[in-house]
């Protein structure tokens, strides 16, 4: 059963969780929800706005929801893999993410290609429900319930994401898995499940933990704080330490 309701403001917001029901009437299924909604929905303080929803397709359905999406009511078609779909609150782009069978069977020989793959699955997989309560203008206006990826495949989604963005969108993503790792609310959840996650997405995690917070660790710094975080490499020290020490497994990793 879901816990506590995670509370928004505004018709920004309103139009995003509001593309939830949206999406469920086109593809007959509570959408798993991943990317900057996720992270908000369970951090303990959010600590910013998202104008998109991002969802992920197993695709163990009969037809990709991405298809379905495209085909509902209003929606108008973005490349290479989202959708606008009308909502009273205004459009809200749906972001899908893709994760077929044989990405997982016959995984690639790039880590970031792994992790992508194996990072998406795990979200899908391992996701909660989770109530949602918008507020716009001093009235309840929504209200929906819906699996919400965990802290742990959130941080390991948002490690590969660093590789395929621009310097913005790479610095919000690093400054998503900061707080996902020092938030009272997701720390231990976090750190627990990537402790508990099979031993070769542990390493591709470490990998990319390495990458990022260790050996482009000003990179990162200047990214993070251009988007508005305000750390210390000492901060992404730490952040590299509990995250490569929750990836080691016995005999390295």
């Amino acid at each position: 059963m879901p816990g506590d309701p995670v509370r928004f403001v505004g018709d920004a917001m309103a139009a995003v969780v509001h593309g939830i029901h949206e999406v469920r009437a086109a593809t007959g299924a509570p959408p798993v929800v991943i990317g900057g909604l996720a992270v908000l929905a369970r951090l303990s303080t959010p600590y910013r706005a998202t104008v998109d929803l991002d969802v992920v397709d197993r695709r163990l359905g009969d037809a990709p929801q991405l298809e379905l999406l495209r085909a509902a009511d209003g929606a108008r078609s973005v490349e290479p893999a989202a959708v606008l779909l009308p909502t009273p609150f205004g459009e809200v782009t749906v972001d899908v993410l893709e994760v077929r069978q044989v990405e997982l069977d016959e995984p690639s020989d790039d880590p970031g290609d792994r992790l992508h793959a194996a990072a998406h699955a795990w979200a899908f997989d391992t996701a909660t429900d989770v109530e949602i309560h918008v507020t716009v203008r001093g009235a309840a206006a929504i209200t929906v319930t819906t699996p919400i990826a965990e802290p742990g495949p959130l941080v390991a989604m948002k490690l590969q994401a660093v590789m395929d963005r621009g310097a913005a969108k790479a610095g919000t993503d690093l400054l998503d898995i900061v707080h996902l790792v020092v938030d009272p609310a997701t720390r231990q959840p976090a750190l627990h499940q990537i402790s508990d996650v099979r031993a070769e997405v542990a390493r591709d995690i470490a990998w990319h933990v390495d990458h990022w917070f260790v050996r482009q660790r000003r990179v990162a710094s200047h990214r993070i704080n251009a988007v508005g975080g305000d750390l210390t490499t000492d901060d992404l020290d730490l952040v590299a330490e509990l995250l490569l020490a929750a990836a080691t497994r016995r005999g390295g990793v």
